[in-house]
């Protein structure tokens, strides 16, 4: 150990709290590189940083009271020494017993700590499972958390890219991946976020696709005879049918259950949607028509028949339906800006579009103020069509 002296008291109070700092800086006496302090109100909390074959990494060391921290720097100087010495013999410093070893990979975190908390919690469970399948586990999953470094993270996302994801998804990727290293952070396992220093990417939230007349009648030529088009899946057929008459969420039209509708009147109590708040919504005949037909062998409207759960992903019937239809470039989410566009052109305001979208604040629904504008532009020019042919 490497001691030069330790003075009598440690002013703390040149240290900003929640920063990261060398040891060096308290003039302990020690000379070790990589030990670093972060201050809270009443503790201290350690962290080493080490670069190993190119790759940066860290550890979470532990936390005391600011009245100990002489004797935790003195406690972990040697532990830093000895992952240095590690390093210089091309050893990873961090490295545990065989019989732990996966412990620390993403792979095994995920898996045994993200996914059962996020099942406990949060409504959107099985599109973090399918994402951590299909995207995370098979590139990341093998790495340990120690290994993990933003350019490591940046260069998975920019490949995501490449493979044709949209910038949307690929957020929603980042999202997840934040998540879970926030968790890790809680179990100590690192102590900072390597996502905290990467962009996210920028979303085209404001493009609008709408159904023409044409489309609109091809659509629902599909829609109303798949057999014909030889489409067997009759239950996402009918969630299809159902969002473009109604406006809803994919998320929220796929867990329906058959109790949450009143079947006399067509009121459907929504216990929480997107903004966190619970919304009332009024079915028109023919949605009513539509969960009517269902059959009720499961609690779900659109239960998978193979599952009897809400579907997780309905794109690869939707995809067909579209292209049986003839119809480019048409997303799952466009028949809710669909809704939107004919609710407007037909004349109501965008209080009532608001209420009918379940937006939760009118901010969103000005995005559809244009078409209001081009609804009353259009009356307009009628009344003008009408006074002209009158004087001639």
């Amino acid at each position: 150990m490497n001691k030069k002296y330790v003075p009598d008291k440690i002013n703390l109070s040149a240290f900003e709290l929640g920063k990261e700092y060398d040891v060096s800086r308290l003039n302990l006496g020690y000379d070790v590189k990589g030990l670093k302090f972060v201050l809270s109100k009443t503790m201290v909390r350690f962290i080493c940083r080490f670069t190993f074959n190119g790759i940066k990494i860290s550890k979470s060391l532990g936390s005391c009271l600011k009245d100990d921290i002489k004797a935790k720097v003195y406690e972990l100087v040697p532990l830093v020494e000895s992952f240095h010495q590690l390093i210089a013999k091309g050893v990873h410093p961090f490295a545990e017993p065989s019989g732990n070893s996966n412990k620390q990979t993403i792979a095994y975190f995920a898996k045994k700590v993200y996914l059962p908390n996020a099942k406990s919690r949060k409504k959107s469970y099985c599109n973090d499972e399918t994402r951590l399948r299909i995207h995370v586990l098979p590139v990341l999953g093998k790495l340990r958390f120690e290994e993990i470094s933003v350019g490591i993270v940046s260069k998975f996302l920019a490949n995501l890219t490449s493979k044709g994801l949209s910038n949307a998804t690929i957020n929603r990727v980042r999202a997840l991946l934040s998540s879970i290293f926030n968790l890790a952070i809680d179990h100590e396992i690192i102590v900072s976020n390597p996502i905290s220093r990467i962009k996210k990417y920028r979303e085209d939230n404001q493009k609008e696709r709408y159904l023409n007349d044409s489309e609109l009648k091809r659509l629902m030529k599909v829609l109303n005879h798949p057999s014909n088009f030889d489409i067997e899946n009759l239950v996402i057929v009918a969630a299809v049918k159902f969002l473009l008459l109604t406006g809803v969420r994919k998320r929220e039209a796929l867990d329906l259950k058959f109790t949450d509708v009143d079947i006399e009147t067509g009121s459907w109590l929504l216990g929480e949607n997107k903004s966190g708040k619970a919304r009332r919504i009024h079915l028109n005949a023919d949605a009513l028509s539509i969960v009517k037909m269902m059959s009720r062998q499961y609690p779900y409207v659109f239960a998978n028949p193979q599952t009897g759960l809400p579907f997780n992903d309905i794109r690869k019937c939707f995809d067909k339906i579209m292209h049986a239809a003839d119809i480019q470039d048409m997303r799952i989410h466009d028949l809710r800006h669909n809704f939107a566009s004919l609710a407007v052109n037909s004349g109501e305001s965008l209080y009532v579009v608001q209420h009918l979208l379940g937006h939760a604040s009118p901010q969103t629904t000005q995005r559809y103020a244009h078409l209001q504008s081009d609804t009353l532009r259009e009356a307009s020019q009628h009344v003008a069509d009408k006074i002209r042919q009158s004087v001639a």
